[in-house]
């Protein structure tokens, strides 16, 4: 358990058991978990790898983390599990063991998963060379055998580290960890039966919860989307949360590396990309006037073309609804924390965070406070390439983020 005396330099540098992109400060969420004995429930309803989960966690709180993207349920539900490193290390032996031989018995063209359609074949045919392609999927069958569904998960988030990595990996990618993967390699610089015990000991080592930990609540980490919470109302005392930016990061273009190999194919992706906050094709405004107020509170967008347009009124849609969800489940006095980063179209500043103050005061929050903090260039993935071309004042603007915190004013059940 990480102890309440720890120093914001310690805080700031929990250990992450995989890549992932713009993940929320650690700091940013032990300081805004509550300091009371008593224990409350914690939401991030766009819980990503699982930051403010294993935080509200490690301080004794029930958590609860929803997502939508597959790897990073993986992920968070990997941090916040038990570990008992002894028996994991043996069934990880064990597991590559098993998959060395089932390697041999496998020719490179039966090397794809049994569920694999023609585009999805072709996809891995690109990022994974012959050889690696015959050792992941040997491994990936081996690890759905494992019966144990906390072990199968670990192994999995181990899996998907050896090909989730910004440098040298197990696919032809460089730059997979920022989610902008590239080929670059005729045949892989690793292979996955070499790394795949030293990624398992990575995760394992940057587990915080062992089977020893008896005084805080199991996590909860469950598919969800922000816009239609899986959650009765009035539940939550507490949220806290990191929402896309404007500027969104396309997480599933890298992390469909990892997930083509755990059964998922190309169209089941590319459709659950489609209805990602702010890329949703469907043009149903959820409040007009809110919508509208929202996005005027947010700079001159009269620059903007139609299409531009067009992202921003989608994502201040798409946050509306959000808004209108964390209201409906926080208790009655209950706060909402949310970092937020500013962005940048065309050259024109959007204040998205602006967008967010108004959204809320339309679903009954009222701003408690608002701070800015100078993002950590090298734990956080800003905008790019718009980012680089912006004018000096404009980048220095673009290097914070805003931290908003509301309180929701609503009487009893309802």
């Amino acid at each position: 358990m990480i102890p309440a005396t720890q120093s914001a330099t310690q805080k700031a540098h929990i250990r992450p058991v995989h890549p992932f992109p713009a993940r929320m400060a650690p700091s940013i969420v032990w300081d805004a978990l509550p300091e009371s004995g008593d224990t409350l429930t914690i939401l991030d309803p766009m819980s990503g790898s699982g930051t403010t989960p294993v935080l509200a966690r490690s301080k004794g709180h029930h958590a609860i983390g929803c997502d939508t993207d597959p790897l990073a349920l993986l992920i968070a539900r990997t941090w916040c599990n038990n570990v008992k490193p002894d028996r994991l290390f043996l069934r990880a032996k064990a597991v590559l063991a098993r998959a060395m031989e089932l390697r041999e018995k496998t020719p490179s063209e039966k090397s794809y998963p049994k569920n694999a359609d023609d585009e999805t074949r072709r996809f891995m045919d690109f990022w994974f060379d012959p050889r690696n392609r015959r050792e992941l999927n040997a491994l990936a069958i081996c690890i759905s055998w494992v019966r144990s569904q906390t072990e199968r998960t670990l192994l999995w988030c181990a899996f998907s580290r050896m090909i989730i990595t910004k440098t040298a990996g197990v696919s032809l990618a460089m730059d997979v960890s920022h989610s902008r993967p590239h080929k670059v390699y005729d045949a892989a610089p690793v292979r996955p039966f070499d790394a795949f015990l030293k990624a398992v000991s990575k995760v394992v080592n940057n587990c915080p919860f062992s089977t020893d930990t008896h005084n805080t609540p199991a996590a909860d980490i469950r598919h969800g989307d922000a816009r239609t919470l899986p959650l009765d109302s009035n539940s939550v005392d507490r949220i806290i949360t990191s929402p896309p930016y404007l500027n969104a990061i396309d997480y599933l273009r890298g992390h469909k590396l990892s997930l083509v190999w755990m059964g998922h194919n190309i169209s089941e992706l590319r459709a659950l990309r489609s209805g990602n906050i702010g890329t949703e094709r469907s043009t149903n405004i959820a409040s007009e006037k809110a919508v509208r107020e929202a996005m005027k509170s947010m700079g001159d967008l009269t620059v903007l073309d139609k299409r531009q347009s067009g992202i921003v009124r989608r994502y201040v849609n798409d946050m509306e609804k959000v808004m209108k969800e964390c209201a409906r489940v926080l208790k009655p006095g209950g706060e909402a924390v949310f970092v937020v980063g500013d962005s940048s179209i065309r050259g024109v500043f959007v204040q998205n965070s602006k967008a967010l103050i108004r959204l809320a005061h339309s679903q009954g929050m009222s701003l408690v406070s608002r701070n800015t903090r100078p993002i950590e260039i090298k734990r956080r993935y800003l905008p790019a390439p718009e980012y680089e071309k912006s004018g000096c004042s404009l980048r220095t603007r673009m290097r914070e983020e805003v931290i908003l915190r509301f309180r929701i004013h609503k009487t009893g059940a309802q």
